[in-house]
């Protein structure tokens, strides 16, 4: 038996995928009828076979359980009551207050209802609501089972419309249903109503209002647009109410407990059926079923559509950020407006609560924004620049106060690995690689990713959010100091002048700005599209995996170099290699040394150590695990001698971005 909770809850299905503007009739288009199609001959229009659709995911005129609909089979007595039922009432628990109520027709009274009739709760309800009545009943004979006519079921709706009246005649009826009527073929002269029919007219008065005057069938494509006064709405004792989302099973928020559903600023916790988590903030315009008649929305009532209602917002870089007190902060938007953020404000990095963190603290960040910060209170301590940080201000109450600041910050990073499911992304901020499975990856303004691109990404949600990097390739330029104290490059890139700030959190120690030497340098722009970040020289070959043969120098100053290339045992000769470029793990520059090298545009040579480490994994198509379930991709010069995967204890040469360069399993 659906019950009217399933009812509410395909109603809240069909008007979730309005309010996100697909059109709802895409939430009819699975269902299907074995007797319900061309080939089954059946004369359903396009039209009867959405509205049957409708009442059976309403639980109005619900399927048979064998997957068919039967719309030819008729509609007793007892159905019409049951579809009644529905129709004016959301929980089946008050059916039991009419369990031991009696009839005018049960068979104490002469009639044909037994006590075990199991049915009997219906009927009784049905004439305490004034639905029918025995007076016109010969014998006080129901029969349940009998087809009900159309003059009975015009009757029976036209009450549950709330249209007819004790003095009104079957004509009234008739001329005030015509509306809903009209795609049914149902008339006074019906002699019997199949399912049909039944279905059609029955959606037809959900469908139907009043102040529309009509049938409002734009409500299937966007119940959101439309002020529902429809008879599903005003029966079950609907009410409005405006509430702002606070969280989200996606985007927690820092509310202890809160796992999933959606929790709205009254405390409430429910599940909408969508994805709200971009609507943190938002407010919402929420029709919902009181069933408690408290005239407030609880969590234990039903949603039966809701509209979101766009507050203002903005979004602005950290360099756009001043502060305005101990624990104010301000931005002024394009359209020149002032939003502020309090410490009641609600603050949120990447979707998790503001860290704690040092270099995080709102009040030491002053210290990098303020040119001259008040040292009493906004103390200019060493604070790490961090100018990749994004706010964006969601304001309700005030056109000043910000309820909720979504802060995000783009990391600066290199693609150093591209498998077919797989990349790994290398963060100049920690200096680690991130290696994420496509489906948890989302791209912005980048297509067909590979190695050696540069873009700037975030985690949030155990997601990776990745955006194209705008690179500039710097010949000439001259170093400087901005007025925030930081060292920088002045330059320009065509007709385009910039400044480039290497980050001080950024972990490439030997590409300070200081130690760039007037090489040129790749520059990587930052998410504010106003700045760049100086990364590293271009090179002009991707790093190469060599085993040492002999290394010497005369001056240490410059070192000459004998190798093995790994993946495909060439031998070469590395000729000047500035020793202050070559970073060895263990200090060996020596035979059996591992390194990788590289050659920059400028002709000078890099190579950084690399360590054979034993570890137990397992081995994959793309990459090798650990027990810990850490991801170690292969790269693409991967070699192995091994004849079938690794599973167990294996020795992986890895160079500096995690990449698998060989492997050997461990006998």
């Amino acid at each position: 038996m659906r019950t009217l909770r399933s009812l509410m809850a395909a109603v809240l299905t069909v008007v979730m995928i309005a309010c996100l503007s697909v059109s709802a009739f895409a939430a009819y288009e699975e269902i299907t009828y074995d007797d319900v199609s061309e080939m089954y001959g059946t004369t359903l229009s396009g039209v009867n076979t959405i509205y049957i659709k409708f009442a059976d995911k309403l639980g109005l005129v619900p399927s048979m359980t064998d997957g068919s609909f039967n719309p030819n089979g008729l509609i007793s007595r007892i159905d019409a009551l049951k579809i009644a039922y529905r129709m004016l009432h959301y929980d089946y628990d008050e059916l039991s207050e009419y369990s031991s109520t009696n009839t005018d027709f049960d068979e104490a009274e002469g009639g044909d209802i037994s006590d075990v009739y199991m049915l009997k709760t219906y009927i009784a309800w049905a004439q305490d609501y004034q639905l029918i009545n025995s007076e016109y009943v010969p014998d006080n004979k129901f029969e349940p089972n009998k087809a009900i006519t159309g003059v009975e079921f015009i009757t029976l709706l036209a009450k549950v419309m709330g249209i007819a009246t004790n003095e009104s005649t079957v004509e009234d009826y008739e001329a005030a249903l015509e509306i809903v009527l009209m795609d049914s073929d149902v008339t006074v002269d019906s002699e019997t109503i199949n399912r049909e029919q039944a279905a059609v007219i029955v959606a037809r008065a959900m469908l139907y209002d009043p102040e529309y005057g009509d049938v409002n069938e734009d409500m299937y494509v966007n119940f959101s647009d439309y002020d529902i006064s429809c008879l599903g709405t005003n029966v079950y004792g609907c009410h409005n109410t405006q509430l702002t989302v606070r969280a989200t099973k996606q985007r927690p928020m820092g509310y202890e407990g809160v796992t999933s559903d959606v929790l709205f600023s009254n405390g409430a916790q429910v599940d909408v059926g969508a994805d709200l988590s971009a609507f943190v903030g938002y407010q919402m315009d929420v029709v919902y079923m009181d069933k408690d008649g408290s005239g407030t929305f609880t969590q234990d009532e039903e949603i039966i559509t809701y509209q979101m209602v766009s507050p203002w917002v903005t979004t602005v870089s950290l360099s756009d950020v001043s502060f305005e007190s101990y624990a104010a902060i301000k931005a002024t938007s394009s359209q020149g407006a002032i939003v502020k953020l309090q410490t009641n404000s609600l603050l949120y990095l990447n979707d998790n609560l503001w860290p704690t963190e040092d270099i995080y603290d709102l009040v030491k960040l002053a210290g990098h924004i303020e040119f001259s910060p008040n040292t009493t209170t906004k103390p200019a301590t060493a604070i790490k620049n961090r100018p990749n940080l994004e706010f964006t201000f969601i304001q309700q109450t005030s056109a000043e106060l910000a309820d909720v600041v979504l802060a995000t910050e783009w990391i600066p990073g290199k693609i150093m690995t591209v498998t077919d499911d797989y990349l790994g992304i290398y963060s100049y901020y920690d200096g680690e690689t991130y290696v994420y499975e496509d489906n948890f990856i989302e791209m912005t303004n980048l297509v067909n990713p590979k190695a050696g691109d540069y873009v700037n990404f975030y985690l949030a949600n155990n997601k990776m959010y990745l955006t194209e990097g705008a690179t500039a390739y710097l010949t000439e330029y001259s170093a400087g100091i901005d007025a925030n104290g930081n060292e920088v490059l002045n330059g320009t890139v065509g007709e385009e002048s910039l400044s480039v700030i290497k980050h001080l959190f950024c972990q490439e120690g030997d590409n300070t700005v200081a130690g760039l030497g007037r090489r040129p340098v790749v520059a990587v722009m930052d998410s504010t599209r106003k700045s760049y970040i100086a990364l590293e020289e271009p090179a002009a070959t991707d790093e190469i995996l060599i085993e040492i043969i002999s290394a010497t120098t005369d001056d240490d100053i410059f070192a000459n170099v004998e190798a093995t290339v790994v993946a495909t045992g060439e031998k070469i000769t590395l000729n000047d290699v500035k020793i202050a470029n070559i970073t060895s793990l263990k200090g060996i520059v020596d035979k059996g040394g591992i390194f990788t090298y590289y050659k920059t545009e400028g002709g000078a040579y890099y190579m950084h150590g690399v360590d054979p480490v034993e570890m137990t994994v397992i081995e994959m198509d793309d990459y090798f695990i650990t027990e810990g379930g850490v991801k170690y991709l292969k790269t693409s010069d991967y070699v192995s001698s091994e004849s079938k995967p690794i599973n167990g204890e294996a020795i992986l040469t890895i160079d500096r971005y995690n990449g698998v360069r060989a492997a050997e399993a461990v006998a």
